[in-house]
């Protein structure tokens, strides 16, 4: 069995191109690694994007490992003629941030083209999942290509239909008769909590 971590980024920065980490989201990928690094990690992927290669850096620093950048990683706003802004910081007025205030996930990028988003999600997961044959593998990426991906596991139409937390952590599973699996979605304990080692080891 091979465990695929799905890890939203941290908090970017908002209003500049190819956001790094804000302050905040900084804190959040150092507990994320904090919380990971007791996990038996076999290899770190990440998307090309500054916010993502910024979140998986403190989780490279703790297990001595060095993130494969995978370009199908990658989050749907690869337009660069407008400065990046989180979901959440998007103007009250903005149809986008009713979209996103009212569940309808799928009106936020209305002229995606979402055949090919969905094909693209799903060769970076597949591409992980037949290089690793058994193991944990965690995935830095974003919040579209992790909807997406857990959408297709579950046989779901619509291919946003959550809003995943900042770090969160989804994992699927493709079990020896290579089904894949979901298992847990939007995992954000490390954001409140430490981590228990000794009930774990």
């Amino acid at each position: 069995m091979t465990e695929l971590l799905l890890i939203r980024h941290g908090l970017p920065l908002a209003g500049v191109y190819d956001p790094g980490l804000s302050p905040e989201g900084t804190a959040q990928a150092e507990r994320l690694a904090a919380w990971l690094v007791h996990e038996d990690i076999d290899a770190l992927y990440t998307s090309p994007f500054r916010r993502a290669r910024e979140t998986v850096a403190p989780l490279e620093r703790l297990t001595d490992m060095t993130a494969t950048v995978l370009d199908d990683l990658r989050e749907w706003d690869t337009d660069v003629s407008h400065p990046y802004t989180p979901p959440e910081q998007i103007n009250a007025d903005d149809p986008k941030a009713a979209a996103l205030a009212e569940g309808r996930y799928e009106d936020f990028v209305p002229d995606l083209d979402w055949d090919a988003f969905r094909a693209r999600a799903v060769r970076a997961m597949n591409t992980i999942l037949d290089t690793h044959s058994g193991g944990q593998v965690a995935a830095v990426c974003h919040g579209g290509i992790t909807n997406t991906c857990l959408a297709t596991v579950l046989g779901l139409p619509t291919m946003f239909w959550f809003h995943p937390g900042y770090t969160s952590v989804c994992r699927v599973r493709r079990l020896p008769g290579g089904r894949i699996v979901l298992h847990s979605v939007n995992e954000t304990a490390h954001l409140i909590a430490e981590r228990a080692v000794d009930a774990i080891a």
